[in-house]
């Protein structure tokens, strides 16, 4: 399979090439402006096919793209590859307000295409069997920055997102009983705290920008059984009043443990197929519309 990697920024280098150029199945090719990075990041990685502007790769018999470019372009490129007919993997969010994304939902309905948004805490491995059970009765998903209070939609849009689509199991946000609570600093959003029932499971999400360090934590709970992670690697179990320590293995890769490694394989099997499950639609719909809804709230607050 050929795939296009558009933008060669940090989450690029960083969490999806040093993947991708592991999987024996790809040939890549590299797409930025910037002439500069493209040679060096090709040479580091011995990608032979490069190019400056992404309308080119139409014409590189490409089975997929991947845009890791700056948000507010998301959306503009997506569409430009979805009416060509190609898969899109596109970084969250896959566009700015939820108008945009609808139009792309339905374009990709129309033409058959599958756009896959890259919501990598959906595969971290260490607690992935968890979320999913049916007798979930708590859960909550905190993460957490120091010192960096900012505007609203940058806050939501470029990282509080993890944490409401974490949280959106099922698709299905509700906002009717929904319980918002915001902490400002000037105009600045420094803290906001979610919560909500969904079938009999409590949920709660929080993101404090003007916590004591950079962390992230999560904590599920079932008919007395309980599980409390401090990070991607480590956690605990209790239940009938003993303790249990889970670790993942110690050679564990970071990309794997940090849900990069399952989320690109799953993506190249949705390119392959060129099918997306309906449930996974449904949660990138939800997920975006909470996003502006919760926006709306924090205005009108």
């Amino acid at each position: 399979m050929r795939i296009a990697v558009i933008g060669l920024g940090d989450i690029a280098t960083k969490a999806y090439l040093p993947v991708l150029t592991r999987l024996p199945e790809l040939e890549l090719v590299l797409c930025t402006r910037n002439p500069e990075k493209l040679a060096a990041v090709a040479r580091e990685y011995r990608i032979a096919e490069t190019c400056r502007d992404y309308r080119e790769l139409v014409h590189m018999n490409i089975d997929g793209v991947m845009i890791h470019t700056s948000s507010e372009t998301h959306a503009s490129i997506a569409t430009f590859f979805i009416e060509q007919g190609v898969p899109v993997f596109v970084d969250k969010p896959a566009a700015l307000n939820f108008a945009d994304y609808q139009k792309l939902h339905y374009l990709a309905e129309q033409k058959s295409v599958p756009l896959f948004v890259g919501f990598n805490r959906r595969y971290i491995p260490i607690w992935r069997s968890l979320v999913a059970r049916d007798d979930l009765r708590t859960i909550s998903w905190h993460k957490h920055r120091l010192n960096l209070v900012g505007a609203a939609q940058d806050f939501v849009l470029d990282d509080m997102i993890h944490v409401i689509d974490s949280l959106n199991l099922h698709g299905k946000i509700d906002q009717q009983d929904m319980q918002v609570s915001v902490q400002r600093q000037g105009s600045d959003i420094a803290m906001i705290n979610l919560s909500w029932e969904e079938n009999g499971t409590l949920f709660n999400g929080q993101m404090n920008r003007q916590f004591g360090k950079t962390c992230e934590s999560v904590s599920l709970s079932f008919d007395n059984e309980a599980y409390q992670f401090d990070s991607f690697l480590r956690g605990e179990k209790c239940e009938s009043g003993k303790t249990e320590r889970i670790e993942m293995a110690d050679w564990t890769d970071t990309l794997e443990t940090k849900g990069f490694k399952a989320m690109l394989e799953d993506w190249v099997d949705v390119a392959k197929s060129g099918q997306l499950d309906e449930q996974v639609k449904r949660r990138n719909l939800s997920t975006h519309a909470f996003c502006e809804q919760l926006l709306g709230r924090i205005s009108g607050a």
